[in-house]
């Protein structure tokens, strides 16, 4: 008992953790706060450094920001309840694969690292529940 309550905690803890970043990220996108949804008159490329002008071209669909928030809120809220842990991470992890990603390739400074953190205790949340990891991929006829 003791021993299973000392290796949950830190599931819950992460699962926490994971909940809340990713709430907080999909609340930003979309009530409007990551991406620049505003006039692009008057913008030039010489101007703009590369990362805001990543935020610039995401938030040229003011449609799609707002999706890619639901992508990270609703996962984040399966989070908080352990029936739906397994698919809100799985979820997660994939998000969280894209943002770290993205944030490498376009040379995010250290936010970059933050994300691969983030996509790599979502995968944690994932291995945990191995077991049902295996029964998505098992063999049906076995």
């Amino acid at each position: 008992m003791i021993w299973t309550r000392a290796r949950s905690t830190p599931i819950l803890v992460i699962r926490l953790l994971m909940a809340a970043v990713f709430t907080f990220y999909g609340c930003v996108k979309l009530f409007g706060g990551q991406f620049y949804y505003g006039d692009w008159d008057g913008l030039a490329k010489s101007e703009v450094s590369g990362t805001s002008l990543v935020w610039l071209f995401y938030g040229y669909s003011p449609f799609y920001g707002r999706v890619t928030g639901l992508f990270e809120l609703v996962p984040a809220v399966m989070l908080l309840f352990r029936r739906t842990t397994f698919v809100g991470a799985g979820a997660l992890f994939v998000v969280g694969l894209n943002i770290t990603l993205m944030d490498f390739a376009f040379g995010y400074p250290f936010v970059k690292y933050m994300a691969a953190l983030y996509t790599v205790l979502c995968g944690t949340l994932v291995l945990h529940d191995r077991d049902r990891l295996r029964e998505v991929f098992a063999d049906p006829v076995r």
